[in-house]
């Protein structure tokens, strides 16, 4: 249970930061919602550490979150070089 709750905190803030973004980047016109979309990092986050618990163990949930970080910010990397933005 621990290893879970771990999981989530220190995967899933990179990860909810990852996502937001991304969001702001292929948004169009993203000027205008960078402050509503900062304010959805915070839900955002807590959905991916309450959504840990669903891992059968541990171990899983660091695997499964640290995959997801590594094609989060392989998106946002290929988004930021090869579409326009802010």
């Amino acid at each position: 249970m621990l290893a879970k709750t771990f999981a989530g905190v220190l995967l899933g803030l990179p990860l909810s930061m990852a996502l937001v973004s991304l969001a702001i980047w292929l948004w169009p016109h993203s000027e205008s919602v960078v402050i509503p979309m900062l304010v959805l990092f915070f839900p955002v986050w807590i959905g991916i550490m309450a959504a840990t618990f669903l891992f059968r163990s541990g171990p899983r949930a660091w695997a499964w979150l640290a995959a997801a970080n590594a094609g989060a910010f392989a998106a946002l990397f290929l988004a930021k070089h090869m579409l326009p933005g802010l």
